[in-house]
């Protein structure tokens, strides 16, 4: 009995680090293949590492990686799904609120749901220059002109230099 559960511990011991390296492997390969623009190659990855079922924080980084490479193929619809669950799994990191908002934009989802995003982006990330661009294009969209302008300039102040021609066509002078 004592053998068998020593035996048993092992195994488990074994595979949990055999299953922790595949992880690691998956994503190392999967970043590579982000960096050569192999998006379809990392979606694959990505979802080896999503079936290993790893920790939380693992899973979230699949997710998001993964939404972040269907996007880059045009696969909205799936990359909103993978930012919606990256979000669930850890909803406190500006950038996957940024670009599910980015994804809604391309789905033409309602702009007060992309303004949303935005504003959490920005919540989690004060300094977040490109979230307060977008936000402020969603808000002319959604004819918010006065409060678009304003996180326009502020996309402005804060270094986002594309700003400035937005700038100028909605609100005027900078």
């Amino acid at each position: 009995m004592k053998y068998i559960f020593i035996t048993l511990t092992f195994a488990f011991l074994f595979f949990s680090d055999i299953q922790s390296q595949t992880v690691r492997d998956f994503a190392r390969m999967a970043k590579a293949k982000m960096e050569l623009g192999d998006y379809k190659g990392a979606v694959e990855d990505f979802s080896s590492i999503i079936r290993l079922q790893p920790e939380y924080e693992e899973l979230y980084q699949a997710h998001f990686g993964r939404g972040y490479a269907q996007f880059q193929l045009g696969e909205y619809e799936k990359a909103k799904t993978d930012f919606d669950r990256a979000i669930r799994i850890y909803p406190n990191d500006a950038e996957v609120f940024f670009w599910r908002a980015y994804t809604k934009y391309r789905l033409r989802y309602r702009a007060s749901s992309e303004i949303a995003d935005y504003n959490r982006a920005i919540l989690l990330k004060p300094d977040y220059a490109e979230a307060y661009f977008n936000r402020g294009q969603a808000k002319i969209k959604n004819r918010q002109l006065r409060s678009g302008c304003k996180d326009l300039r502020q996309a402005l102040e804060l270094g986002y230099e594309e700003a400035e021609t937005h700038v100028k066509i909605h609100c005027g002078e900078p």
